[in-house]
């Protein structure tokens, strides 16, 4: 995403390591599926204004969306329609209605409904992106309020071309961001949305997020997903050490060359040394968690058993043995002004999400000292995000705070009063630090997963989900038919 070295660095094995750190704990990102982004013959269009609060500015620009028809009734049957809203994930495709992570928890329910199936794209994000342009002037107009405005006006289109009336009931769906935008959409547009799924959806807005290294903690600890506090004490220890290594010239080479850190002396560089052990030397696939993924190294229980049977020696060469197997034996970039310059890039897509958390959400998960971040502890600290986002937007942090407050004043946060909104959140999931864990009022439920990552009901039924997703999917259906059923 991005000018042509740094997308080296982002298609590297242990790409993860190369992102700033709010992408890092991206709610969902793909780097490479963006830059190989193609135009298919299932891809809907429609003209959407680019500013929906200004009457005078009558720019538009091309909105994408997709429609799936197999189970429709019909306008005339009163069958409901069901969106699944875009975020700020890899471009979508047709799959998204057909079979995908985003909202297959709404396309198994939708043949019991004979609902209308619609998902569309957020602005910004994909080819719905205005003139191509990420320039800061132009990412004014990428805001959640007008995308919301976009799901306003999608919502006309839609209605006009299928001669839908407000009997045919809209329901958003959505995990991550997008099921932020599905919750907020219910809240800003009543008269339009009928109900919504918000599935690990973070609402309440922060501009400092340590809760989500402790998650993270917690959750490389837990047995029911395979982890251990073996494990984690590994992980801590390790990261302790190294810690202690920065702090001489000699540790520093020592660091350089066991965890084959790419350029000469890189560490002498204090944000270098932030870049390469401040959000940890390792990919813990927590937020991710598949407990039947096949993969190399790839949940909770593969991680911790390669470091606690497979890997040898004190902590820290665990940790660089598990680094060295995620690189595919690749150098780790650590280089911070590196990625800042790749930030700071026009034409990068990484920005879209980038610009969003300094200008609405914060989410900057920090690792400060004498927390229980499992990571080297005094590195990743709030002044790091906040030089970003001056280096990359020219906004403060004075600015940064007072958006992410603003934001909470507008919709709420964790105490957003909608009605209708269902908000599923997963044990293991470190976003559910900032998400909806009781319930607003009583027409807003809230729903626990144990043992379940990030939205991981949303993603296709497979036979080896565990009791707690499968509950999980049929607790969201019985609600959402619930909903359909009143009169």
């Amino acid at each position: 995403m991005t000018i042509l070295s740094w997308t080296t660095i982002l298609l590297t094995a242990n790409a993860a390591l190369a992102l700033p750190f709010m992408n890092r704990g991206k709610l969902m990102y793909d780097s490479q599926s963006i830059q190989n982004y193609q135009k298919s013959p299932y891809d809907y269009y429609m003209e959407q204004r680019i500013d929906h609060f200004d009457r005078s500015n009558d720019e538009t620009f091309q909105h994408r969306y997709f429609v799936n028809t197999t189970y429709w009734k019909g306008a005339n049957s009163n069958a409901p329609v069901f969106l699944c809203v875009g975020g700020e994930g890899p471009p979508l495709d047709y799959k998204v209605l057909v079979s995908s992570v985003h909202c297959d928890d709404m396309l198994e329910l939708a043949p019991q409904h004979g609902a209308l199936l619609l998902a569309l794209e957020h602005r910004y994000y994909g080819p719905s992106t205005p003139n191509d342009d990420r320039t800061t002037e132009n990412l004014r107009f990428l805001n959640s309020e007008q995308a919301l405005g976009d799901i306003a006006a999608f919502h006309t289109h839609i209605s006009e071309e299928f001669g839908l009336t407000s009997e045919n009931r809209w329901v958003t769906w959505g995990g991550s961001y997008p099921g932020m935008m599905a919750a907020m959409a219910r809240l800003r547009y009543p008269h339009l949305i009928y109900a919504s799924v918000s599935s690990s959806s973070p609402l309440r807005a922060d501009v400092e997020m340590e809760e989500y290294n402790e998650v993270v903690a917690d959750s490389m600890a837990a047995e029911d997903v395979g982890g251990s506090q073996e494990c984690l004490n590994i992980i801590v220890e390790g990261h302790q050490t190294i810690g202690t290594l920065l702090q001489t010239e000699e540790g520093r080479r020592e660091l350089e060359s066991t965890f084959n850190v790419c350029g000469r002396k890189a560490l002498d560089n204090p944000k270098n040394q932030l870049m390469f052990a401040g959000y940890g030397v390792v990919y813990l696939p927590v937020q991710s968690n598949d407990p039947a993924c096949t993969t190399p190294l790839c949940n909770i229980a593969s991680v911790c058993n390669y470091l606690t049977t497979t890997a040898t020696g004190d902590s820290m060469s665990r940790l660089a043995q598990l680094s060295a197997k995620q690189s595919g034996g690749a150098c780790s970039p650590v280089s911070y002004d590196a990625m800042i310059k790749a930030m700071a890039n026009p034409s990068n897509p990484e920005r879209s999400w980038l610009y969003q958390t300094c200008a609405e959400w914060g989410f900057y998960q920090t690792c400060p000292v004498g927390s229980r971040c499992p990571y080297t502890q005094g590195l990743h600290t709030l002044e790091a995000d906040y030089d970003i986002c001056l280096q990359a937007f020219n906004i403060t942090s004075e600015k940064v705070n007072q958006q992410i407050e603003f934001t909470n004043s507008m919709y709420g946060g964790d105490k957003i009063q909608g009605t209708r909104i269902l908000y599923p959140n997963g044990e293991i999931d470190p976003w559910h630090a900032l998400g909806v864990l009781s319930p607003p009022n009583d027409q807003e439920p809230i729903l626990w997963v144990k043992a379940a990552s990030h939205h991981f009901w949303t993603h296709p039924s497979l036979e080896t989900d565990d009791i707690y997703t499968r509950e999980a999917r049929t607790a969201i259906w019985n609600q959402v038919n619930a909903w359909l059923a009143e009169k």
